[in-house]
């Protein structure tokens, strides 16, 4: 428990801290490690056997979904001109985002229940699994605003 504290911490604080020229260089890493972490929980049964390491995958997914797309509305280095963003397009730009993948990825499980699997579908679940994408997507709201200079860019 302590080292999965650590962990968590110690990913925070370094994302709030990059520049703006490691923003990319995060969604990589980030992404990466969501795939290394999902391999080794099928691989492992982690999924079954921590009740937890659900919460955290979706956490992560969801801080993956809204950066990314912050990343590609705002910061990717195609734009001519930067976009001063508001701080309500933000924050819709992250929830939409988070709520047409995270219910996209729902739709899909409830799919897998109803037509391959047979088994009963868990609403709680699906809940929970959005609530922690939500999460997620607030952490990277607040990433982005450490990112981008909130004070000095972002209007109100």
């Amino acid at each position: 428990m302590p080292c999965r504290l650590l962990f968590s911490y110690s990913f925070l604080f370094i994302a709030f801290t990059m520049s703006h020229k490691l923003y990319s260089f995060f969604l990589l890493v980030l992404i990466a490690t969501m795939a290394v972490l999902n391999f080794y929980a099928y691989k492992f049964h982690w999924y079954w056997e921590f009740w937890w390491f659900d919460m955290i995958m979706h956490t992560l997914g969801g801080i993956w979904v809204a950066s990314f797309a912050l990343w590609f509305r705002y910061l990717r280095p195609l734009l001519k001109e930067m976009v001063v963003p508001k701080k309500t397009s933000i924050f819709l730009i992250a929830f939409i985002s988070i709520l047409l993948v995270g219910g996209g990825w729902e739709l899909f499980e409830f799919s897998l229940d109803k037509l391959i699997t047979f088994a009963l579908h868990d609403s709680w679940n699906t809940v929970s699994d959005l609530f922690f994408d939500l999460s997620g997507g607030t952490l990277a709201v607040f990433l982005f605003f450490s990112v981008y200079n909130i004070n000095s860019k972002i209007e109100k």
